[in-house]
């Protein structure tokens, strides 16, 4: 999708003078490459869909400084260029057991909206297309409250109701741990679970389609999609899966999944974690990605020829040991489209919620540099605007009135 607001567009644009000015470290002769990866990045809306910092807030992390640990926080959402995040609300078993996991999905809005609140300059929960351009014009990040998986509100719409008016927009029926009325891909997998949604299942689908509320198809299980895909009136999404085709993983979406969610009008957006991203991973393999990571951040902030071409080599050379790095990102990005279609492909990072990212994407900050790799493998400049945020854009548009 062409991006067309021009409010967005001024607000994207400044970023771009940011990123040319500051520091001073761009020579003439890297100017091209700038234009070719960086503006591009800069003047997409970036959308993620799938972060679980509300868990590290929960945990006593602040997002409100640059932290030197974890994948994201408000200085580097904005360093990477992002625009709009999917902030999972999640539910851990063991709230289910004690009884208070409604509460406790409560408590994570809760934090949200304080810290979005006390730091109403930079960030805002949006509800709607509306509040969420307006969001970018404001150079804000535009927050959308999602539930990763159904378990906090139990058999109740009346819970799903009240957590709809705190701002939930985006709804994951399941997590590793299926739901009474949903099946999540783990246990189908198991084959502990055999059925797909319960009639009640089916009944919370037509609700949130009523209420506008996107239904996330991530976590659950084959027999389980198909219940949604034939019940929903409306585009759903993957919010943070990738392609079974590349790497068999039962999280991840196999190529008839992903045609029937583009038949859908959907969007899969793909996942980081390197576990769903190739087999045969080296052991000590979160230790040796931290290790070239920091290879990596001494070329931070410097875009010459000779330091891009550095960084090159120090991924390709992990590459060739087995390590996940950005370009198996980029390749389940190629499959999907090519499987989907580039109007129902996105990015859906789970960072925050991962033991440890791809060499080259260690975190946030790093996103212009998936926008530099996709530009490499050919895709046009409009292609990559739909697959960094305007396919999902469109879905939002469509089901969040």
């Amino acid at each position: 999708m062409v991006r067309q607001e021009i409010p967005a567009r001024l607000s994207a644009l400044a970023r771009v003078a940011v990123i040319l000015f500051s520091g001073g470290v761009i020579a003439l002769a890297g100017m091209q490459s700038v234009r070719d990866w960086r503006a591009v990045h800069a003047e997409a809306v970036v959308v993620d869909g799938h972060n679980d910092i509300l868990s590290a807030i929960m945990r006593g992390h602040s997002i409100e400084k640059r932290r030197s640990t974890g994948h994201s926080d408000l200085v580097r959402f904005r360093e990477g260029g992002l625009d709009v995040q999917l902030c999972s609300v999640w539910v851990s078993p063991e709230h289910l057991q004690r009884g208070d996991a409604f509460a406790k999905a409560n408590r994570e809005i809760d934090s949200l909206a304080v810290i979005a609140k006390r730091n109403s300059s930079r960030m805002s929960i949006v509800r709607n297309r509306r509040e969420l351009d307006a969001a970018i014009l404001g150079s804000k990040l535009a927050c959308i409250v999602a539930l990763e998986g159904g378990h906090p509100v139990g058999q109740s719409t009346d819970n799903i109701l009240a957590l709809y008016k705190r701002g939930l927009r985006v709804f994951g029926l399941t997590w590793n741990n299926s739901t009474a009325w949903a099946g999540s891909a783990k246990d189908e997998a198991a084959g502990r679970r055999r059925t797909g949604l319960s009639d009640h299942g089916r009944r919370v689908i037509r609700l949130l389609d009523s209420l506008g509320v996107i239904v996330d198809i991530s976590h659950l299980g084959p027999k389980s999609i198909d219940d949604v895909l034939r019940t929903t009136g409306n585009p759903v999404i993957a919010s943070h899966s990738s392609c079974s085709a590349i790497f068999p993983h039962p999280r991840n979406l196999t190529d008839a999944q992903l045609r029937a969610l583009a038949a859908n009008g959907g969007v899969a957006m793909i996942n980081y974690f390197p576990v769903y991203l190739k087999a045969r991973l080296p052991k000590n393999v979160g230790s040796l990605c931290a290790r070239e990571e920091q290879r990596l951040a001494a070329l931070r902030g410097t875009f010459t020829a000779e330091a891009l071409a550095q960084r090159d080599r120090i991924i390709a050379a992990a590459a060739k040991r087995g390590l996940p790095t950005i370009l198996d990102v980029a390749d389940h990005i190629e499959h999907a489209i090519k499987t989907a279609g580039i109007d129902h492909v996105g990015l859906g990072s789970d960072f925050d919620g991962i033991d440890y990212a791809p060499v080259g994407l260690g975190d946030v900050t790093a996103l212009p540099y998936l926008t530099r790799e996709l530009l490499r493998r050919g895709l046009s400049e409009e292609d990559i605007r739909k697959v960094l945020g305007g396919n999902f854009l469109r879905v939002f548009a469509k089901v969040c009135r």
